[in-house]
């Protein structure tokens, strides 16, 4: 059996303006009375519309805490009963920032597994040209019938009328050595 060394794939990613801006847009989305800051509640639905999962209460928990560890100055609503500062929330520079570094940690190979799933609708393991239609159908939907059969044809290295995660993530990650 084929194993993957998940090291291999990750690549350090470069968080943008573009992303910057998006985490800001999702913040004043997520801010909803514009307070200023995210309520933990707040934080766990900017997670869901940033990486599209509900993230535990022992992530919130850190992510919260980061806030304490930062210092943050005038977010202080009191103290707690062992006399630690109790924060109102997490402010736009600190969540930025937060989102950022989870976003440069992401695993690359995950993400193509994810998006390997997504098209693989059958459960199969494998992409059978009906999956590409469909999926290219929806992301692509102005390319032609045959268009997509040739990039079928193109992903399918070993042309068995499947494309397989193997075959799938080499085209994904194609000449990202060379970036």
């Amino acid at each position: 059996m084929y194993s993957y060394n998940k090291d291999f794939y990750r690549h350090d990613t470069k968080i943008t303006d573009v992303d910057k801006k998006k985490f800001a847009m999702v913040f004043q989305h997520c801010d909803e009375d514009k307070k200023g800051y995210l309520s933990r509640e707040d934080v766990k639905v900017a997670v869901v519309m940033l990486f599209g999962y509900k993230p535990s209460k022992t992530e919130t928990d850190v992510m919260m805490a980061s806030i304490m560890q930062a210092n943050i100055p005038g977010d202080l609503t009191s103290k707690t009963s062992v006399n630690k500062p109790k924060y109102k929330g997490m402010p736009l520079d600190h969540f930025v920032s937060l989102m950022g570094r989870k976003l440069a940690a992401q695993d690359n190979y995950e993400k193509t597994r994810q998006i390997f799933t997504g098209f693989d609708i059958h459960c199969h393991g494998f992409l059978t040209v009906e999956d590409f239609k469909k999926a290219f159908a929806s992301v692509a939907s102005h390319l032609s019938e045959r268009t997509v059969q040739e990039a079928f044809r193109e992903v399918d290295r070993d042309s068995d009328g499947h494309v397989s995660f193997k075959d799938f993530e080499f085209v994904i990650n194609y000449g990202q050595d060379d970036v």
